[in-house]
């Protein structure tokens, strides 16, 4: 199993291990906190980048179905299966004036069949929309070792008329310089139109935040992230008991640069953090004790938040453990929402209505964005105090996990 990557092939053991639940529960009913949100758009597949343009208008990238070209490949239990790739993740715009859902344009998405990673983030920079996309593995796909699949492991730009090009060869910067670990891997994540002008990428797959310049396409390694204490031995880190910190968003506040870790399999409750980046690229933590980060940004307010994928446990995923998360320095975070489904990403319109993407995997259309108003004003829960609500009882863990007489 590639321990590095983020994308479907991390997450997807969560909607397998829960049977695919519908799209309709998207809360916990009974922690008492969650707050009510209006679905503004369905029908997505695997959302995973959400945007609200200065006009509130809201765009949606998602990871798409496949395609019809085929490719020899491992799934992420290492077992060989076909490929399948091709244009079918989609850049949606939702008109915030009346609804109405406009395909904008495809990017490529690959499948195993059971697992898609395509659309990542968007952002706009200078009235220009860029995309990252799904990335570039090959120890999952023995045929790249030499480079990507078509319309893989590079940062996009989107023309006014949908076509998309390549902005950056990002998979060029992990194939000379592969930073962390013994494995070469890069997933172009979360991205970030910097107020510096350069688009800034947190790199899952290469475990780096990465800056590019949209004139040139000229990239460079900012900082890169050291593993994290682990559970089992990893073989990228001459079996050391470490796991990877799987960057997968970046945001900008009071002037300085932060990164949200989802942290490596297997999402140990707490593992995550958010870091500060320095302008030599010294990291240092800033937020700990979270679980499972999959995006970051600064609200209206000034305050960072965060989505929180969910929750594992020895059992498996907890259903409706995902989350919207205000960000503190050192344990002090906050959880705003609670009980979502699998959420990937947010982002803020001017009044401080957030809109989160929620179902990142699941079912063919069960992905939705919901919209929280007013959520920078809403009061949020210690994540302990949160986290431990969210759990399942100690009896009901014991009684899962005990055998049963035939």
């Amino acid at each position: 199993m590639n321990l590095r990557t983020f994308g479907v092939r991390l997450l997807v053991v969560a909607a397998l291990l829960l049977g695919m639940m519908p799209a309709q529960a998207l809360f916990a009913q009974d922690d008492g906190m969650a707050m009510p949100g209006e679905v503004v758009a369905e029908g997505l597949n695997g959302p995973m980048g959400i945007l609200i343009d200065p006009n509130g208008d809201i765009w949606v990238v998602d990871s798409g179905l496949g395609g019809g070209e085929e490719v020899d490949g491992m799934d992420f239990s290492g077992q060989p299966v076909t490929i399948q790739y091709g244009p079918t993740a989609r850049i949606v715009k939702i008109s915030a004036a009346d609804g109405v859902t406009v395909d904008v344009a495809a990017l490529t998405s690959v499948s195993n069949g059971t697992e898609n990673e395509g659309g990542s983030r968007l952002a706009l920079l200078d009235g220009v929309l860029y995309a990252t996309g799904a990335g570039w593995h090959p120890a999952v796909v023995p045929a790249t070792a030499e480079g990507p699949l078509p319309g893989t492991g590079s940062l996009w730009v989107v023309g006014a008329d949908g076509t998309v090009s390549e902005a950056a060869a990002i998979w060029q910067l992990e194939r000379d310089n592969n930073p962390v670990s013994a494995e070469v891997d890069t997933h172009p994540y979360g991205l970030l139109a910097g107020p510096d002008g350069n688009l800034w990428v947190a790199d899952a797959g290469m475990n780096a935040l990465l800056k590019v310049d949209p004139a040139t396409g000229a990239s460079e390694i900012v900082a890169t992230f050291d593993p994290i204490p682990g559970v089992f031995p990893n073989p990228n880190y001459d079996g050391e008991m470490l796991t990877d910190a799987v960057p997968t968003g970046v945001a900008v506040a009071d002037g300085g640069v932060y990164v949200s870790f989802l942290s490596g399999g297997p999402f140990i409750p707490g593992s995550a953090k958010v870091v500060s980046v320095a302008e030599d690229g010294a990291v240092s933590d800033f937020a700990t004790g979270l679980t499972m980060l999959t995006d970051l940004r600064t609200g209206p307010d000034g305050a960072l938040y965060a989505t929180q994928f969910g929750m594992f446990t020895e059992q498996g995923p907890v259903p409706g453990s995902g989350a919207v998360l205000r960000i503190k320095e050192g344990d002090a975070s906050e959880i705003v929402v609670p009980g979502l489904m699998f959420p990937t990403s947010i982002d803020f319109n001017t009044d401080g209505d957030a809109f989160v993407t929620v179902n990142g995997v699941g079912a063919p259309g069960s992905g939705q964005v919901v919209k929280f108003a007013g959520l920078t004003a809403m009061e949020g829960m210690p994540v302990a105090e949160a986290m431990a609500a969210m759990a399942p009882p100690a009896d009901a863990a014991a009684a899962e996990a005990a055998p049963t007489e035939e």
